[in-house]
């Protein structure tokens, strides 16, 4: 081949290339034949998904979070050591997560939450003593009733034969009463 009959197969190759650089830049997209990389997610089937984090003891090595990394399975939910990336199990909230895996989430290891967990503590212990001296209080006053109920109870026991002596002189009365009622009729009556 001569020189001229190569220079159009270099300028078709530079010119492709030129137009794939253009199409690149304005669609993102290239006019080869490449395939992009499968990856395993795009091949494993079923619910949720394949990047997971690991948190727990892997080969005598305490790990809290690493991840997401792709797994060979599909999780929707924790399977030790493994937590699926999902949403509802996200670390991002936590400064130095570790999965707590009796709770099923993720707990904050550091100092910031340490010292916030203690400080809520002590303040729950403040509202239980303060909680437990408005008992003493409730404690001394249903006392103050109880011994008042007593008093009244012992009081009323005084009263009730009293209130039956009376009982019986009224009704002895109101007979006596009857009885001359009707001895005064009598009278007026014999009278007439």
């Amino acid at each position: 081949m001569t020189e001229d009959q190569k220079q159009p197969v270099a300028n078709t190759t530079e010119n492709q290339n030129k137009s794939e650089q253009q199409n690149v830049a304005t669609n993102g997209q290239t006019t080869n034949t490449e395939q992009k990389p499968k990856t395993l997610g795009d091949i494993l089937t079923g619910e949720g998904t394949n990047l997971v984090y690991v948190s727990g003891m892997l080969q005598g090595q305490q790990i809290n979070c690493e991840g997401p990394i792709e797994y060979t399975r599909k999780l929707d939910h924790p399977q030790w050591p493994f937590i699926p990336a999902l949403p509802q199990y996200d670390p991002s909230k936590c400064k130095t997560p570790k999965f707590d895996w009796g709770k099923g989430e993720w707990v904050d290891e550091s100092e910031e939450a340490k010292e916030k967990e203690l400080n809520d503590l002590k303040q729950a212990v403040k509202t239980l003593q303060n909680e437990g001296q408005d008992t003493e209080g409730l404690s001394q006053k249903i006392d103050a009733i109880q011994q008042g109920q007593t008093q009244t109870t012992a009081v009323l026991g005084q009263l009730l034969p009293a209130v039956q002596e009376l009982t019986k002189f009224a009704a002895n009365l109101q007979n006596q009463e009857s009885t001359q009622t009707q001895g005064n009729t009598a009278k007026e009556e014999g009278n007439k």
